[in-house]
């Protein structure tokens, strides 16, 4: 029994350290404003995960370091894991660092002390002024943001904001300058910053709090930074001798985000103004049988991005043909936000004489000024065609009768040299000219086979590496339907299409659809998610289904090519 108890001891004496996991920042209380360090630090803890820091509340973590580290004295074995966190205080009070759980095990809480800054006189030469408007919109539609930083009577370098990153939505920056007043005797530099940002659903829109920091410029040559906004630095260097570090930080903002208008039942397009005007070339336009017209129709909304407006649809009449070019869609930035255009191309050919009405052209479009649907429209217009004249079937009749006289002549002519010519000299020529176009021709053959075989390797080549980034893209399209992730499937239907059509790459998704009709709805499906009422994955149902059938018949047919030499399904 007493060897039982003596050998439980030696196995408890040799066993390896307990886990320990501790916690502390280097300075306390600390200056609102000023950055400092917390550090974690987890020893002997088996497989240590980083700690949650989302419980501390008030104080913003700017950055992160880890370090491993492991130690062998003698017999004893350490592993130490550490964390090094920079945060800031942005105002004064009292703040707990909670518990922090690493492993099983619990650092101690931490009481820490924020305290005005004495120079926080000095710390106002900087404003940093956020304005968001309007307050209450609809998703998708534009909220621009206004942030302005007014230096007051110092010079600053090294200066950063953090970025603009609200959560459940687009942000995208659209104008930037900078410029210089005086108020009060002091120069004044200001920087102003406009984001357009679109809401993706209806709720609360929470513009954060930002924050700016710079460094007063001290003596020497110095480098100022206004193209940086929108990134914080390097925070390692944050720690070395600089100048007086000065901060300001923007107050947050709230956004309602309504839902949808009850009346909305087709394409939501929020926009301050829509405009649909159209071009003829030849202008004014002449219709004649047989003969095209080309008709171009602009849609220029302000307030979205060129992707937000509707692909126009109208049926033509029996009588015109209209065979549409490819939509040209930009997005256009200014400073009072995005502005979006999309142009579409017809050539309209008639079939035969008389009166012709072109159907009228309609984009209806919510007036986020007027809080109203509306609708830019193109009136019909009856068209005259005419017909063939008789002069133009007169030309083209002269013209295929001189051709014919000309070969008639030329006939005659020929006739009559050869008649000049001896019968025995003919021969010997005829015979002597057999020979050498015999000759030639076998050289040509040979010469032809050894290029078609060479050209033919080339292209087997290139035909086997595209028809394998092919099935790499369209793994990827398949996966993200799967997902049900629609910005994610409009960025791989776009590589895919790249990848099938390498001479002529698609623009957008409307020209993959016109490209392949079959997946014509599933993209109209998914244009709906992204910029209609269908914002859920269920929507996507019709594009998967038509992209995994044309995908199944493409490896069929590339299949039976490798056997038959036939064009690939894909056009290249």
């Amino acid at each position: 029994m007493k060897k039982l108890i003596f050998l439980g001891l030696l196995l408890f004496l040799t066993n390896p350290l307990m886990g320990e996991v501790t916690s502390w920042v280097n300075k306390n209380p600390v200056k609102v404003g000023d950055l400092f360090q917390l550090h974690v630090e987890a020893k002997n803890v088996d497989d240590p995960q980083e700690p949650d820091l989302s419980r501390i509340k008030g104080l913003q973590i700017l950055n992160r370091s880890v370090q491993n580290k492991t130690s062998i004295v003698g017999t004893s074995f350490t592993s130490t894991v550490s964390w090094s966190y920079v945060l800031i205080a942005p105002d004064a009070g009292e703040y707990l660092i909670p518990p922090l759980k690493i492993g099983n095990e619990k650092t101690a809480p931490i009481l820490l002390k924020a305290v005005e800054s004495t120079s926080k006189s000095k710390q106002d030469v900087v404003q940093l002024e956020v304005i968001a408007e309007p307050k209450k919109v609809y998703p998708q539609q534009q909220v621009l943001v206004r942030i302005r930083i007014i230096r007051s009577g110092i010079e600053l370098e090294n200066e950063t904001i953090t970025p603009l990153e609200p959560a459940g939505a687009h942000v995208e920056k659209v104008h930037q300058t900078t410029h210089q007043t005086f108020k009060n005797g002091k120069k004044q530099i200001i920087t102003e910053i406009t984001y357009a940002v679109f809401a993706e659903k209806s709720g609360t829109l929470i513009i954060p709090q930002l924050r700016y920091h710079g460094d007063k410029r001290q003596g020497g040559t110095t480098q100022r930074n206004f193209g940086n906004f929108g990134n914080f630095g390097n925070f390692g260097n944050l720690f070395q001798t600089r100048g007086q570090r000065i901060f300001s930080t923007s107050e947050p903002q709230t956004i309602e985000v309504q839902s949808l208008p009850k009346q909305n039942t087709g394409w939501w397009l929020p926009a301050k103004e829509v405009k649909v005007n159209q071009q003829w070339q030849p202008d004014p336009p002449v219709f004649k049988v047989g003969e095209p017209v080309t008709r171009t129709v602009t849609i220029i909304a302000d307030g979205v991005s060129g992707n937000q407006i509707p692909e126009l649809s109208f049926q033509f009449p029996d009588t015109l043909k209209g065979y549409a070019d490819q939509p040209q869609i930009e997005t256009q930035q200014t400073p009072k936000g995005l502005k979006g255009i999309r142009k579409e191309k017809w050539a309209l050919i008639p079939s035969q004489p008389g009166e012709i009405t072109l159907p009228k052209i309609s984009v209806s479009w919510w007036d986020v000024t007027k809080n109203q649907f509306r609708t830019a429209i193109i009136p019909s217009k009856v068209i005259q065609v005419h017909p063939v004249s008789k002069s133009s079937r007169e030309n083209i009749s002269q013209k295929a009768a001189d051709t014919q006289k000309n070969k008639s002549t030329a006939v005659v002519a020929q006739n009559t040299a050869d008649a000049n010519n001896s019968a025995n000299l003919w021969k010997v020529l005829t015979i002597g000219f057999a020979m050498l176009w015999a000759g030639t021709i076998m050289i040509w053959i040979v010469s032809k086979n050894r290029k078609t075989n060479k050209e033919v390797s080339i292209e087997n080549n290139f035909k086997q590496k595209q028809q394998v980034e092919i099935k790499s893209a369209a793994k990827n399209v398949e996966q993200a339907l799967c997902r049900g992730e629609p910005v994610a499937v409009q960025s791989a239907l776009l590589k895919w299409g790249n990848s099938v059509w390498t001479d002529d790459p698609p623009d957008g998704l409307e020209e993959i659809g016109d490209r392949i009709p079959e997946l014509k709805n599933g993209i109209k499906t998914l244009n709906s998610a992204l910029y209609g009422n269908h914002q859920n994955g269920k929507s996507l149902n019709v594009l998967k289904e038509e992209f995994i059938a044309i995908s199944s018949t493409a490896m069929k047919i590339n299949k039976s090519e490798k056997e038959s030499n036939l064009p690939p399904l894909y056009p290249e």
